[in-house]
């Protein structure tokens, strides 16, 4: 007997530079909120990876910003989902970029870069946020601090990730 194998999507880890976040906002005026929309790009690669494009939301205006960015595969790391999954663009507050991109680790040390790790809640596809620094010997993760917890996005609308 033949067993049907399920369909799998493969969502990488992805990586972005704080270059280029910093030079989203620059080029966003009255930018309120990063927005993460799933980008397929032509390849030849069997895997068919979905990757993020980052725009600027301005509440004010009511538009997202002609700039954008491509978010970078991070080690070849992925995680494989079967469904049901539900893949809305993704939200992160302009405050909350802030905190991760400016905030110092216990060694006063800012990331370089930040990584956006897929995961899943109630069906929805959203990224834990991790940071990075590089270093001589190799690039280290610089952990949260523990009064603000650590941040993600949210799949939006209509979901709200308020478990973790």
């Amino acid at each position: 007997m033949l067993t049907k194998e399920k369909q799998t999507q493969k969502f990488y880890w992805l990586k972005y530079e704080i270059s280029a976040i910093q030079s989203l906002i620059q080029n966003s005026p009255g930018i309120d909120q990063f927005v993460f929309c799933y980008f397929f790009p032509e390849t030849d690669q069997p895997a068919k990876p979905l990757l993020l494009i980052a725009y600027g939301y301005m509440a004010t205006s009511n538009q997202y910003s002609s700039y954008f960015d491509k978010l970078e595969v991070y080690n070849n790391s992925a995680l494989d989902l079967s469904g049901p999954i539900i893949m809305s663009n993704n939200i992160i507050s302009l405050a909350d970029i802030l905190l991760l991109i400016n905030t110092p680790d216990e060694n006063g040390d800012k990331p370089d870069y930040l990584v956006f790790i897929p995961n899943v809640n109630r069906g929805h596809v959203f990224y834990d946020i991790k940071r990075f620094k590089r270093i001589d010997t190799g690039d280290v993760e610089l952990l949260h601090n523990n009064d603000t917890g650590p941040i993600f996005t949210n799949p939006s609308p209509p979901a709200t990730i308020s478990v973790h």
